[in-house]
């Protein structure tokens, strides 16, 4: 066996392992602080211990991609977590770090901005592929945060291709993310209509 297949064989189990130590902290309803550190300890050890975006392994943090404040159900999700320097980290929370007011849009209050969430989600997505690691087992989002991006963004069709199979919870994540949600399109024409402008067709 090559040495390279070796190592990536030997993290696949150790991250197993981790995986296994944050499932049954969960199951035990163990405290939330300890079922975080242990999230984090995978994230981090899943991401080689640097960090995604610049490639530092100068002060890492497990960051959460959709945060806590606005969406507890990912608190835990292996998928919602990415490693992060502490610059990069900073840099993130620069313009918005406080609980979120929820009856505004998202990204009102130049936080939870969903270009931001895409690009973090594909950094993942193409660091499990470069590094050979298995989407769905270790980037793993589960069907209520699923669901509840398609509540937010539509795409319905691409939540189909979860179901199916045939794409990844965190490439779904990337993708749907990465384009303008449903709404914005319909409003858009209807806005149209309203102001008898013309539309693509007539």
């Amino acid at each position: 066996m090559e040495t390279s297949e070796r190592a990536l064989n030997s993290t696949i189990s150790e991250l197993y392992k981790l995986q296994g130590a944050l499932n049954r902290a969960i199951e035990r309803e163990r405290s939330k602080k300890w079922q975080l550190s242990l999230w984090s300890k995978f994230v981090r050890f899943r991401d080689g211990g640097c960090c995604v975006n610049c490639g530092s392994t100068q002060r890492v943090q497990a960051h959460h991609i959709v945060r806590k404040v606005l969406y507890p159900h990912g608190a835990l999700e292996t998928g919602n977590g990415i490693s992060l320097c502490w610059p990069c980290h900073k840099q993130i929370h620069a313009e918005f770090n406080r609980r979120p007011n929820l009856s505004l849009p998202l990204g009102a209050e130049q936080g939870d901005d969903q270009e931001e969430w895409s690009y973090l989600f594909g950094l993942l997505k193409d660091d499990a592929q470069k590094r050979g690691l298995p989407e769905d087992d270790f980037y793993y989002l589960n069907d209520q945060m699923i669901i509840f991006f398609v509540r937010v963004q539509g795409h319905e069709q691409l939540l189909e291709l979860v179901v199916e199979g045939s794409m990844s919870r965190i490439r779904f994540a990337h993708e749907v993310w990465s384009i303008m949600p449903e709404s914005f399109y319909s409003n858009f024409a209807s806005e149209l209509v309203r102001l008898n402008l013309p539309t693509i067709g007539r």
